[in-house]
């Protein structure tokens, strides 16, 4: 049989040894997640420590849960992991047609992950270094519940074999992907030396005062290119990656199964080199949680000294109307300025869309961007889509784009308004388009936040890239309704 009838694998990728960061992605910078971090400490200072132990035991719950999904150990459906974020992992909040194993297990399993990850806030209270040592004891922890191991033989037969906790892989690891090809990971005879190596150049890291979200990316991309145990790399990685936030104040790296692609496409992009999108993905997620903190602290803030007492009344006035805040007249000052970009950008969008269909097809109309106070149940499930509630009573201004074909209205949408039951300071955009009576569309893939504390020029930079983006997505999907 001639070599053209077994045609050879595409190469796939190849180990090397890990790299340090370079100087461009080392220096990275992002104002909101500055922002929000800024924010966050102020108003955690307000807070019971009672309240910050909640809102850190939400996020771990929420953590050992996915990070299982993601790495397909257990399914679990959306309504019961709410339930077990919210009263706690107990087994009986599971029915069994909820997971794919024996409920028993899963609670234990995903415990176990909780257990581990609540094991890092007591490493960085000791002030202890990451060592290759800890990280042995990190992989032990979470895996006590996998006994053993599938593996594939010279001869790609499979068997099951002990999984060793806490012990380098002793096997060759490298998964062989659906077009043949091979992943690479360090062989195991180098796996001791490249531990030692990505540990000396985290300690670098950290010396150097660098970002923790550029500090936590590398260190994840470094572990992964290493994969040092025969199964749970994935597990331990978010985990390490973790430590790095929480020694720095934020919270744990919450990866769930909604950013798996995301997640799976930024280490492949770090694999090539780039690893700016794993960067901005730990960025984006560390501002989800931190935006879920400021608000849930706002809501359920219970005074217990005399400052707190004051500082509650205030923000009564500033959310009934009748003080507004010099900090937060700044934000609705600059949320103008944005909403005025947008009219702009819309007016502009309106002029050529005139230009190059109504003039050739008058059954398409345009109508130029204006201003209007948006409904509350229209805004209400779009806000929850992203984890919070808006509240217009604060501050809500829109404006938008109508775009008509025959009898069919479709309405491109940017609203501004305040977030959270309390007043919390924290000016959210999203966009959204709306056709005929159908549920509004989010075109955005995170909202825009806007901090009293980031400067105009900052907001304004990362403004005009986020708008863009939601006008092509915008676009896209007002043309799949012409179809």
């Amino acid at each position: 049989m001639g070599d053209s009838d077994n045609p050879a694998p595409p190469p796939g990728y190849r180990w090397h040894e890990i790299e340090d960061l370079s100087e461009s992605i080392a220096s990275h910078t992002d104002p909101e997640l500055d922002a929000l971090r800024a924010m966050w400490r102020a108003e955690r200072e307000h807070l019971d420590p009672a309240a910050v132990s909640s809102v850190n035991q939400a996020l771990i719950r929420e953590w050992a849960i996915e990070t299982g999904i993601i790495e397909n150990v257990y399914t679990l459906d959306r309504g019961i992991t709410q339930t077990l974020i919210e009263r706690g992992i107990i087994a009986a909040y599971i029915p069994h047609d909820a997971t794919n194993k024996d409920p028993e297990l899963v609670a234990r399993t995903i415990q176990n992950h909780a257990d581990a990850l609540e094991g890092l806030f007591a490493f960085v209270k000791d002030d202890r270094a990451l060592t290759t040592g800890y990280i042995k004891e990190l992989h032990a922890a979470l895996m006590r519940y996998q006994p053993t191991i599938t593996v594939f033989n010279q001869f790609d037969q499979r068997f099951e074999t002990e999984l060793k906790l806490g012990e380098y892989k002793t096997l060759p690891n490298s998964p062989r992907k659906p077009d043949g090809s091979i992943h690479e990971y360090c062989p195991p005879e180098h796996v001791a030396s490249e531990m030692d190596r990505m540990v000396a150049l985290h300690a670098k890291h950290i010396e150097r005062g660098l970002p923790p979200q550029v500090s936590a990316a590398w260190l994840h991309h470094a572990f992964t290119q290493i994969h040092p145990f025969q199964d749970g790399n994935g597990r331990v990685a978010r985990t390490i990656a973790s430590l790095v936030f929480i020694k720095s104040g934020d919270f744990p790296l919450v990866v769930t199964r909604d950013q798996r692609t995301s997640y799976i496409d930024a280490l492949e992009a770090s694999d090539e080199g780039n690893i700016a999108a794993l960067v901005g993905l730990f960025a984006f997620l560390q501002k989800r949680s931190l935006f879920e903190a400021i608000l849930k602290s706002t809501d359920t803030r219970d005074p217990k000294t005399i400052d707190d007492a004051i500082n509650l009344t205030r923000d009564l006035v500033i959310a009934t109307g009748r003080v507004v805040p010099p900090n937060f007249s700044n934000a609705k000052r600059v949320a103008g300025k944005l909403l005025e970009s947008t009219r702009v950008a819309l007016n502009s969008i309106s002029t050529q869309l005139k230009r190059e269909i109504s003039n050739a097809s008058p059954q398409f109309q345009f109508k130029a961007a204006t201003y209007e106070a948006h409904p509350q149940h229209e805004i209400a499930p779009l806000s929850g889509h992203f984890g919070y509630q808006a509240n217009p009573a604060d501050y809500q201004r829109s404006i938008s784009l109508n775009l008509k074909s025959g009898a069919v209205l479709s309405r491109i949408v940017l609203t501004m308004h305040t977030a959270g039951r309390r007043f919390s300071g924290l000016v959210v955009a999203l966009a959204f388009i709306r056709t005929g009576e159908a549920p509004p569309i989010p075109i955005c893939d995170d909202v825009f936040r806007i901090t009293y504390n980031e400067t105009e020029a900052s907001l304004l930079s990362r403004f005009g890239p986020w708008l863009d983006a939601c006008l092509i997505r915008g676009l896209a999907e007002w043309r799949r309704t012409l179809v």
